[in-house]
């Protein structure tokens, strides 16, 4: 006998909210999908989608949030030995899936904090690696780099590769190019710091 929505856990109920987005957004996109199209998907009562989330902005802000989790669960447990260009080359190429989600993000910047903020944990991921990766090459303090530059051109040529880039080359792609290039910069004869 299926349980009666009463008995269904908060965290549960909101689980299959962010599914139901999920699915809707990858397939309709942000504009196109509606509050009640995911209170319908998910089995919801449309009101009653609004004492989970407060907004679409906000569980489009969730759904992202989520899909970035996953990833680096993922990439946890399978790529936990791997140096951080590859962790993020890896990230990177296999959320390509999402990218309209994430040019509908830059489209939702200006009018949603909560979007702001899932765009803001997604670059810091991006920002991160790039750190550890100069930091494990010992090159964050390196004399003549600038890491500060280095993260926000790997930045810039993500937000590039994913909001405006019509060539389709991949923003993974870019990034390996970008840090592998600084690297080689860096590189005496051997591939050892200068």
């Amino acid at each position: 006998m299926p349980r009666n929505r009463q008995q269904i856990p908060r965290e549960e109920r909101a689980g299959d909210l962010l599914a139901a987005a999920t699915e809707l957004f990858l397939a309709k996109g942000y504009a196109k999908t509606t509050m009640a199209d995911i209170s319908a998907a998910a089995g919801v009562a449309r009101g009653n989608v609004y004492w989970y989330f407060d907004s679409k902005d906000h569980i489009f802000a969730a759904v992202m949030n989520r899909m970035l989790s996953r990833e680096l669960r993922i990439l946890n447990e399978e790529q936990a030995g791997a140096d951080p260009l590859s962790r993020l080359v890896r990230g990177l190429s296999d959320m390509r899936y999402s990218r309209p989600l994430h040019q509908a993000m830059h489209d939702r910047l200006p009018h949603s904090e909560a979007v702001r903020e899932a765009h803001n944990t997604f670059l810091n991921w991006i920002v991160g690696l790039v750190d550890e990766l100069m930091a494990e090459r010992g090159l964050d303090d390196a004399p003549g780099i600038d890491a500060a530059l280095v993260r926000d051109v790997a930045v810039a040529v993500f937000e590039g590769a994913n909001v405006a880039n019509d060539r389709n080359r991949p923003a993974h792609e870019m990034i390996r190019f970008l840090m592998e290039s600084v690297l080689a910069r860096c590189a005496g004869p051997q591939g050892r710091k200068r």
